[in-house]
């Protein structure tokens, strides 16, 4: 007995189509697993921050003259909750960074995680212009050391990059000064505020210390598509060069790249300490450096929490964009 086939309505097969273009691009499942990762992360920034701390000694010594009774100081100690053990020291600090309440800064004496944040800003708008430079450069330098004709001209470009990568930042921040500030005026040695002259200094100096990094990736990503079969394919049906590698092999190798710049540019939150203390700059890193020659605990884990949460979400949007572009990312 023949079994008849009922086909589907053109209209629900309209509406499943649909259904199937909204699906979102990134699932839930891989959204809650950075998630996750992020959060652990966070977690034991700080908790390795909160025992280097405790292991310096008792900050309750910073706040009473040299010369002061040790009574004054064992008072300050229970004051602070510093005479408390370790685990239940440890479970308030747990406390304090679920809930943003922390003590007050020992130097300031106020709110430290509002301090911190004012100086968010600062650090922001170093980062993105020194990562705008950074991913220009690098990715001109990894371009040119792909696709190149001449061995000489893709050799030199990973030449160049490696040099810069032998170069200490402050040293490249000293050269720049001692260049473009002291002999030829044109740019401020040392930053007053954020401004627009202040800021090209340090983010040319932030950008060239990664520079290499984007360039070694973009350059093997690049190399990598090249030798796919889909571009052996465009290259059989007779496609300009121009048009294989701008539309095909620099789309490709885009996804890859963006987690490098992706983690690349959460460290640049918190990796420009030397940069910002070498030209004043107002940003999370000079102060999260005060906070440690000063003792000042509790600034120092709001600075590192901040950093940490900032590194955290920057990844997490770049690894979903990543993910967009380049859905084998996604496992």
């Amino acid at each position: 007995m023949a079994v008849s086939q009922v086909s589907a309505p053109p209209a629900a097969l309209r509406v499943a189509a649909g259904l199937r273009r909204l699906r979102p691009p990134i699932s839930g499942r891989y959204l809650g697993g950075r998630l996750l990762t992020g959060l652990i992360a966070v977690w034991g920034a700080v908790t390795l921050v909160f025992f280097a701390l405790y292991s310096t000694g008792n900050p309750a010594v910073l706040l009473v003259p040299p010369d002061a009774p040790r009574d004054e100081i064992d008072r300050l100690t229970r004051l602070m909750g510093y005479d408390q053990p370790l685990p239940v020291q440890y479970a308030k600090f747990l406390g304090n960074v679920a809930t943003g309440k922390f003590p007050d800064s020992i130097r300031y004496g106020s709110d430290p995680l509002q301090i911190a944040l004012a100086k968010v800003p600062g650090s922001f708008a170093l980062g993105v212009t020194a990562l705008l430079i950074g991913v220009v450069l690098g990715g001109v330098l990894g371009y040119v050391a792909a696709t190149a004709r001449s061995p000489v001209a893709r050799r030199l470009p990973l030449g160049f990059a490696v040099g810069l990568e032998a170069i200490p930042t402050f040293f490249i921040g000293i050269l720049l000064i001692m260049a473009f500030a002291v002999q030829l005026r044109w740019f401020p040695a040392t930053a007053d505020g954020i401004g627009a002259a202040g800021i090209v200094l340090p983010a040319i100096t932030l950008a060239i210390a990664f520079v290499p990094v984007i360039a070694r990736v973009f350059r093997t990503a690049l190399i990598d598509v090249l030798q796919a079969e889909h571009i052996r394919t465009a290259r059989a049906k007779g496609l300009p060069r121009r048009v294989i590698v701008l539309r095909h092999v620099v789309a490709n190798a885009l996804g890859t790249t963006l987690n490098v710049v992706g983690i690349q540019a959460g460290v640049l939150l918190g990796g420009a300490v030397v940069t910002e203390s070498v030209f004043n700059w107002p940003g999370i890193g000079q102060l999260s450096i005060n906070a440690v020659q000063n003792r000042d605990y509790p600034l120092v884990i709001v600075c590192v929490l901040v950093i940490a949460v900032g590194f955290v979400l920057i990844n997490l949007l770049v690894d979903m964009l990543a993910a967009v572009i380049e859905p084998r990312l996604r496992s």
